[in-house]
């Protein structure tokens, strides 16, 4: 699974452009600022994980998929926080490495087995932002046998 390193690429790139968490919140534990306004101790603030992944001064054309943006070489002098697909922090996901070798045995399998072509192109996939994002009607593709 490690050398699976693209596959890797591929699946971040997914989770920027879909994050499976749309927005969390955090409460602050001292005065700070954001964007030239105070925010004092103790306000709850909110993070779109989605406006974030697709923010146009971090990732240069944003709605476009490419996993290249995940290279070791194309990553260097990004923010740490730029990608937040499990939140950050004392409290992100303990289950996030599991996640991703769970996506990428699951991924590594169903490519060596199948051909995939989508069904519908980016813009008709509607999604659904709740606890977690998920595609309103559903994902559309075509398997065929390799």
């Amino acid at each position: 699974m490690k050398e699976l390193r693209y596959l890797e690429c591929v699946i971040k790139e997914s989770q920027r452009l879909f994050p499976s968490v749309p927005f969390f919140a955090r409460r602050t534990t001292e005065d700070c600022y954001l964007g030239g306004y105070v925010v004092p101790k103790y306000t709850t603030v909110g993070v779109s994980t989605i406006g974030l992944h697709r923010n146009p001064d971090v990732w240069p054309a944003p709605l476009e998929f490419n996993p290249d943006r995940f290279l070791p070489e194309n990553s260097q002098g990004r923010h740490p926080y730029a990608f937040l697909p499990f939140s950050a922090g004392p409290r992100n996901c303990i289950g996030q490495r599991f996640a991703i070798l769970e996506e990428k045995t699951i991924l590594a399998y169903i490519l060596h087995h199948f051909n995939i072509s989508a069904m519908q192109s980016f813009d008709e996939v509607k999604t659904c932002a709740e606890l977690v994002t998920r595609p309103k009607e559903g994902i559309f593709v075509s398997l065929s046998r390799r």
